[in-house]
C-alpha cells in the first residue's frame, strides 16, 4: 500500500513592531491574508494503470526528508506584524498572513488507451489524492486565519520584545494544533486509503 508522499511544513516569522499600549488589546487592526494554491501535474505514461503507477513511483516528487511518493503537498505559512510608534504608544496597524500551498500529483497522459475500468480506477485514486490533500489545505487555511485573528488580539505591551515573544507563542501554538490535526487526519483515513487512495492496485 502506498501513501501520498511527504508533507512539508515550513514557518517563517517576520516582525516589525514598536512599543506602546492600548486599554485591553489592539483595536481596528487590519488582517491581510495572502493565499496561493498551486496544483501541478507531472506526466506519466503506460499501457496499463500498473505501468503508469510504476513510472509514477520512479518519477514522483520527493518530500522534505527524501521520501518519494506518487504525490506531494507542501505548505509554507508566515506572518508579519506591522506596528509603529505613535504618540508614545504602539500602533499596531496590520497583520499579514501569507500561505503558500503546492500540490503535485501524476497525470496519466495516455490513459485513453487503457480499459474503461482502469481509467475509472485511476480517476478514483486521483480523486482520493486530491481529497486527502484538500483536507490538509483546509487545515492550513483555517490555521492561517486563526493566526491572523490571534495576533490582532495580543495584549498591549510597552516592551517590543515581549510583544514579539507573545506573538511567537500564539502562532507556534496554533501551528502545533495544525500538526496534531494532520496526524488525526492521517490516522482517521489511514493516510488516505479509506478515501480510496490505495496503491498498488490488484491487476
Amino acid at each position: 500500500m502506498g501513501k501520498l508522499g511527504n508533507l512539508g511544513w515550513g514557518v517563517s516569522l517576520l516582525w516589525a513592531a514598536a512599543v506602546g499600549a492600548a486599554p485591553t488589546h489592539y483595536v481596528g487592526v487590519k488582517i491581510e491574508p495572502d493565499i496561493r494554491v498551486d496544483f501541478q501535474f507531472y506526466k506519466v505514461k503506460g499501457t496499463s494503470m500498473q505501468a503508469a503507477l510504476a513510472q509514477a513511483a520512479r518519477l514522483g516528487p520527493k518530500g522534505s526528508v527524501g521520501q518519494q511518493g506518487l504525490g506531494m503537498a507542501s505548505y509554507r505559512l508566515d506572518w508579519t506584524m506591522l506596528a509603529y510608534p505613535l504618540a508614545g504608544r504602539c500602533d499596531l496597524k496590520e497583520v499579514r498572513v501569507r500561505t503558500r500551498i503546492k500540490v503535485m500529483v501524476p497525470e496519466w497522459v495516455n490513459k485513453s488507451g487503457a480499459s474503461v475500468a482502469e481509467q475509472q480506477n485511476w480517476n478514483i485514486m486521483l480523486g482520493a489524492m486530491l481529497d486527502y490533500e484538500s483536507r490538509h489545505k483546509d487545515i492550513v487555511q483555517e490555521t492561517a486565519s486563526a493566526i491572523g485573528y490571534k495576533l490582532t488580539q495580543l495584549p498591549p505591551s510597552n516592551d517590543c520584545a515581549a510583544l514579539r515573544h507573545q506573538g511567537d507563542l500564539q502562532g507556534r501554538a496554533l501551528l502545533a494544533q495544525a500538526k496534531s490535526r494532520f496526524a488525526r487526519l492521517a490516522e482517521q483515513t489511514d493516510h488516505g486509503r479509506k478515501l480510496g487512495l490505495s496503491w498498488p492496485l490488484s491487476p
